[in-house]
């Protein structure tokens, strides 16, 4: 099934029109905590950006939600 990562920063959200493929929900919620990993761990991050990673599967439904250093949820 395929996965959308937009990203919601500074009060924009920057869509993801591609997405991924993942064989289940558990791998898609995985792959958005580690974007987020990834993101905070970038030295010129604005950790002031409120940014986080919202996971929502192909029928438009949010799944989970990756707060950008700190703890992530699953909706």
């Amino acid at each position: 099934m395929r996965y959308y990562f937009p990203i919601f920063h500074n009060g924009e959200t920057q869509a993801d029109d591609v997405g991924e493929l993942f064989r289940s929900a558990e791998l898609a919620v995985q792959y958005g905590a580690r974007v987020a990993r990834d993101i905070a761990s970038d030295p010129d991050y604005d950790r002031g950006a409120g940014t986080v990673v919202i996971v929502v599967d192909a029928s438009g439904a949010e799944i989970a939600r990756h707060r950008v250093g700190s703890v992530s949820t699953a909706v």
